[in-house]
């Protein structure tokens, strides 16, 4: 269903991205890649979609070498067509059985968790990938915790988003619901924690983006 879905608005995802986030994708990535510490020599972006985060860290770490790695071959279509960087590579994969070689110093994940079907099983996969000490960075739209904020993202779902989606109404359904059924940002760090993971930093970009940075303490 994932992968399916996601072939379908394949080529306008950019684009309602850009439109939902009221163009402020953008920035979120290019300050979580800002965010991380060191000089990472390899790195792993889950869930790579279009490109885009796999961009932001490649300009941040021009020394680098990023693997993106992805469910829908359609997505990485346009992402291989949008890359200009020769330090970046898409390959098709799935993040509950990942068959990328690591050890990877940085995992990067950028609105992919909430679409995953076992967070549990993803965290294991970029632990058994990720050296040790290596660190995670997470955004994502976690469930808010603060009512107001909640009430804030309700809207934006339920009123504002399907005006910006009107031929994508399967689209919109399936962001309503994948966002609702998230776990908050102090749930994940919970989940994170059960398997060998420490919080090191968390930023909120208002109105619902959480940048979390964990890292891995498996030996």
């Amino acid at each position: 269903m994932i992968r399916r879905l996601f072939t379908d608005i394949a080529a306008i995802y950019d684009r309602m991205n850009h439109v939902l986030s009221l163009g402020l994708d953008r920035r979120w990535r290019r300050v979580a890649a800002a965010d991380v510490k060191g000089t990472p020599s390899r790195i792993l972006d889950l869930a790579c979609g279009t490109g885009d985060f796999a961009f932001a860290l490649a300009r941040r770490f021009p020394e680098a070498e990023i693997t993106g790695v992805d469910l829908t071959p359609a997505m990485l279509d346009i992402a291989r067509a949008k890359n200009t960087f020769p330090s970046i590579r898409f390959v098709e994969g799935d993040a509950l059985a990942l068959q990328v070689e690591g050890p990877f110093e940085l995992c990067a994940c950028a609105f992919g968790f909430r679409n995953f079907p076992d967070r549990r099983q993803a965290l294991r996969e970029v632990r058994r990938v990720l050296a040790p000490g290596g660190e995670l960075l997470v955004l994502e739209f976690f469930r808010p915790a603060h009512a107001l904020l909640g009430g804030l993202t309700a809207i934006w779902l339920r009123v504002l988003a399907p005006l910006l989606a009107l031929r994508r109404r399967s689209a919109y359904r399936y962001l309503r619901e994948s966002m609702d059924g998230m776990v908050s940002a102090d749930d994940f760090v919970r989940l994170a924690a059960e398997e060998d993971f420490t919080l090191e930093s968390r930023r909120f970009f208002f109105p619902c983006c959480t940048c979390l940075r964990l890292r891995n303490l498996s030996a």
